[in-house]
């Protein structure tokens, strides 16, 4: 089954506003004192959708011929991501003080952020 570049933009585009849309969530929830504590919603959506958008991105790096290392662009997203994951851990799977879940919430918010600003960058040629 071949998928269209655009298809697998899409598909990687939605799975990327899902994982957003979930972590914001729970981030909210937490904040509120409500942390989501049925399994479906706190681990397995959230994986499943995160799994979905490492591979689409994965696919989409292998049909770009767009390399970690060889693209400054994808190097600096690849580094970004990292720093996402580590500091969404912090925020939902830490035991700590919860200042310091919040800050990583919100530091992740802000990487993710910064995703989105080197990709619009790549798509618009600035990078």
């Amino acid at each position: 089954m071949i998928v269209s570049l655009e298809g697998l933009r899409l598909f990687h585009l939605g799975c990327a506003t899902g994982s957003l849309m979930l972590f914001f969530w729970r981030g909210v929830r937490q904040w509120q004192g409500r942390p989501v504590f049925h399994r479906l919603g706190r681990r397995i959506v959230p994986d499943t959708i995160d799994t979905l958008l490492l591979l689409s991105g994965l696919a989409m790096a292998l049909r770009l011929q767009q390399y970690p290392f060889a693209a400054s662009w994808m190097t600096i997203k690849l580094i970004l991501v990292a720093v996402y994951i580590v500091l969404g851990f912090v925020a939902f799977r830490m035991d700590g003080h919860m200042r310091w879940r919040r800050a990583a919430w919100l530091g992740a918010l802000l990487v993710f952020a910064g995703i989105l600003g080197i990709v619009m960058a790549h798509l618009t040629g600035d990078f």
